[in-house]
């Protein structure tokens, strides 16, 4: 029963060792994969940030977007009015033409 809490509390350790082994800066890591080039604004900001570091002092929201309203419709399924019309005047030609009178 000894060897197995031995073997619990080592495996326990050697988990928490392996956590703590991780990179610490991932801007060392770009420059050597990069071959010396500095990692840009953008994808730094991607990165996941240090929780200690105050949020309140980054600004994340974008102030220079554009206000101007657009408007798309998408009318895939839109018939214009003759072609209503037309698509009647066949319809009722073809029951006229098989239908019997009498």
């Amino acid at each position: 029963m000894k060897s197995h809490l031995a073997f619990f509390v080592i495996f326990s350790l050697l988990l928490v060792v392996n956590l703590s082994y991780a990179r610490k800066d991932m801007g060392d890591y770009w420059k050597n994969m990069m071959n010396g080039q500095a990692m840009p604004e953008a994808i730094k900001d991607l990165l996941a940030q240090d929780p200690q570091e105050s949020d309140a002092a980054k600004d994340h929201f974008v102030r220079d977007f554009d206000i101007r309203p657009n408007l798309i419709l998408y009318h895939t399924h839109a018939v214009s009015r003759d072609q209503k019309q037309h698509a009647m005047a066949e319809k009722i030609e073809q029951l006229q033409g098989t239908g019997t009178h009498g």
